[in-house]
């Protein structure tokens, strides 16, 4: 009898060792890893993250492929995910509105980022710039600011779209500094540069990955850089912290997060190739051509980031009062 039970205790040990999280983690990845976008083909987007991915292929010996789910404010790309196993096969790579902006500012917004997925790092920053056309009569800040406010009509400023981070940064302006400025939403940077550009539009804040190359080419000028510190790539352009405007800085990120209750193991499987690609020298120094700027994290504080910044934005999204169906 002894017998026989020590028996079917080895018998379960062994049937269930492929569940406990270090095991599984031990085989993981067992097949392609699919990095979920949420933003068309061809972007500065999707070059990170398929850089990112070659990468992470070498690393865990498995096919990393992307997958763009363009659309819904990233509710398309996030629903793929979200119908998939929780085993870390399949990630999603997404921005901020996607994980602090969007479930507050669509009346209608099917995943919860907080509670539906698990923070694995953020990836990558590029700091927002205030532009205005190489011919504006604007020089600087200071004039910016006056102008707005002499002016009987104001100012206008551009974005990226309705409750977009360059929208919520001319809001957060207006309101630190008493200007009159009217929002102008635009689907995309593209058309939105090209009015401000051409004066139509009177200034907008953008990524530098988007903006350096128009900058350098004299195609507009920079007035601030909306981040805590300097932008290696505009070194000479001050923040606006230093031109006595505090509080309006902010980033454009990345982040990867899996479908919740993926095994820790996991989580921290995917973690470790994540960081060992963002700490690679030549994918740092290709993003920095891009404009753009590694940011490294554990799962812990991802999450936390995340957290901290669901709430700095969802107050100014409800006081500007914009919404989306």
């Amino acid at each position: 009898m002894l017998q026989r039970r020590t028996f079917l205790q080895s018998t379960l040990a062994v049937g269930t060792a492929g569940l406990l999280p270090g095991s599984y983690a031990q085989s993981f990845p067992n097949r392609a890893i699919t990095l979920v976008v949420p933003f068309a083909a061809g972007g500065i987007s999707d070059v990170m993250a398929r850089t990112i991915g070659q990468h992470m292929s070498v690393q865990l010996g498995k096919p990393v492929v992307v997958d763009n789910k363009p659309g819904g404010g990233g509710q398309i790309a996030a629903s793929v995910v979200l119908q998939q196993p929780a085993d870390g096969h399949s990630v999603y790579v997404a921005g901020t509105a996607m994980f602090a902006i969007n479930q507050n500012l669509f009346r209608k917004f099917n995943y919860n980022p907080v509670q539906d997925f698990d923070a694995v790092t953020a990836l990558v920053t590029s700091p927002l710039v205030l532009v205005v056309a190489q011919d504006s009569p604007v020089k600087n800040l200071d004039e910016l600011i006056a102008l707005s406010r002499s002016r009987k009509e104001g100012l206008t400023f551009a974005s990226q779209g309705l409750g977009s981070i360059g929208h919520l940064l001319g809001e957060l302006l207006r309101s630190k500094t008493g200007g009159n400025m009217s929002h102008i939403a635009y689907k995309g940077s593209v058309p939105a540069l090209q009015d401000v550009m051409t004066n139509r539009v009177d200034f907008m804040f953008d990524p530098i990955s988007s903006t350096e190359a128009l900058i350098n080419g004299r195609k507009l000028r920079p007035l601030a850089i909306a981040s805590d510190r300097r932008a290696k790539q505009l070194a000479g352009v001050p923040t606006l912290a230093e031109l006595g405007v505090d509080g309006v800085d902010a980033g454009v990120w990345f982040g990867a997060a899996v479908r919740s209750k993926t095994p820790a193991s996991v989580v921290q499987v995917l973690n470790k190739a994540l960081v060992a690609a963002l700490n690679d020298k030549e994918i740092q120094k290709k993003f920095e051509v891009m404009g753009m700027q590694v940011k490294p994290q554990t799962p812990e504080q991802f999450a936390q980031f995340i957290h901290s910044e669901v709430n700095r934005w969802a107050p100014l999204i409800k006081t500007s009062g914009a919404s989306i169906e």
